[in-house]
């Protein structure tokens, strides 16, 4: 009769046990670091958008001003008071137009009147961003704009 065999030890060891226990606790806690972490985000990011779109504005704002009074001013006066070109802060006007009528404008011109097209698509000077902060620079105009109904006709 053949000897008999001795039975290899058992497949799982109690540290091999224990070591994957320890290797679960701690993707276990890394998953609770991590779920603290997006819930902390997403509570905080509303605010940060805020501040950004804040700051943005601010950007656009004073850099739309000069881009204004280099580019605009000589036709629509300063401050877009008006000049041989519409009165552009007037309340009738920015109140009747759209920030995205305000680009069209500025970046296709006028056609049949001395508004030229300034945008580079259409063969103007400035970018996209550029139009973008001069619109942004006549919108904060806005609060503060006197009603001139004649706008259309320039300065009176």
């Amino acid at each position: 009769m053949p000897a008999e065999r001795p039975s290899p030890p058992p497949f799982e060891a109690a540290d091999l046990e224990r070591s994957l226990d320890r290797y679960l606790m701690w993707g276990l806690v890394f998953m609770v670091v991590l779920i603290v972490g997006f819930v902390a985000y997403r509570a905080r990011e509303p605010q940060l958008r805020r501040d950004a779109t804040t700051a943005q504005q601010k950007s656009y704002r004073e850099i739309g001003t000069q881009l204004f009074a280099t580019n605009c001013s000589g036709c629509h006066g300063k401050n877009a008071v008006g000049g041989s070109g519409p009165v552009l802060n007037a309340k009738e006007f920015l109140k009747s137009t759209t920030d995205n009528q305000i680009v069209g404008l500025v970046a296709g011109g006028v056609p049949g009147t001395e508004m030229p097209a300034w945008s580079l698509a259409f063969g103007g000077t400035l970018t996209d961003e550029q139009i973008l902060e001069i619109t942004t620079y006549l919108r904060a105009l806005e609060p503060k704009a006197p009603s001139v109904p004649t706008w259309r006709s320039g300065k009176t």
